[in-house]
C-alpha cells in the first residue's frame, strides 16, 4: 500500500513539472470599448492589431487598460471579426514598462499592421497572438494575460476581465 502511494505521489510531481503556466501578470481593471464602426476601423482587417497603452482621444474616463496596457487583434477564427486581448506587459519580466511588440507582417509603410506573434523586446519571448491563447511560442512557459472581449452590437465591442 505505501509503494502505491508513494508511486502515484512520485507520478504526480514528476508529472507537474511539465505543465506550461498560465500568466504571472496580476489582476488588474479592464474596461475598453472598441468601435469597429469608429476609430478603431482597421481592426476589421483579418489579423489587425491595435496597441492601447494610454488613455486619448475617444476614450472614456472610464477606461481602464491592465496591467501594461492592452493588445487587441483580429485572429483566426469562424466570423470575420474575431477579436482577442491580452495585456501587453511580458509576463516572464513582469514589469509594467516590457511590453510585447507584435511581429509585423504588413509589407508597406501604408498597410493595416497584421501579426501572428509578439515578442518581447527584453527577454525575447515569442507568444501566438492570433489564435485567441497567447501561448508561449518558445523562450518561456508563461502565457499572455488574456481578457474578455463582448460583442455589444452596432460594431461596438467591450474589452474586459
Amino acid at each position: 500500500m505505501k509503494r502505491i502511494i508513494f508511486l502515484l505521489l512520485f507520478a504526480g510531481i514528476a508529472f507537474s513539472c511539465e505543465k506550461e503556466y498560465y500568466t504571472s501578470i496580476p489582476d488588474y481593471p479592464v474596461n475598453l470599448e472598441l468601435s469597429l464602426v469608429g476609430l478603431d476601423f482597421k481592426l476589421n482587417t483579418n489579423l489587425a492589431y491595435e496597441r492601447v497603452t494610454q488613455i486619448g482621444p475617444g476614450l472614456s474616463g472610464l477606461t481602464q487598460l491592465g496591467f501594461g496596457g492592452i493588445l487587441v487583434i483580429n485572429g483566426m477564427g469562424e466570423n470575420t471579426v474575431n477579436l482577442y486581448a491580452y495585456d501587453l506587459s511580458c509576463p516572464v519580466e513582469a514589469q509594467r514598462n516590457v511590453l510585447v511588440v507584435p511581429d509585423n507582417l504588413s509589407s508597406s509603410a501604408s498597410a493595416v499592421p497584421t501579426a501572428i506573434t509578439a515578442t518581447c523586446p527584453k527577454c525575447g519571448a515569442v507568444f501566438t497572438i492570433a489564435t485567441g491563447t497567447g501561448a508561449p511560442k518558445s523562450g518561456t512557459k508563461y502565457f499572455l494575460k488574456s481578457y474578455r472581449v463582448v460583442d455589444s452590437g452596432y460594431g461596438k465591442y467591450l474589452v474586459i476581465n
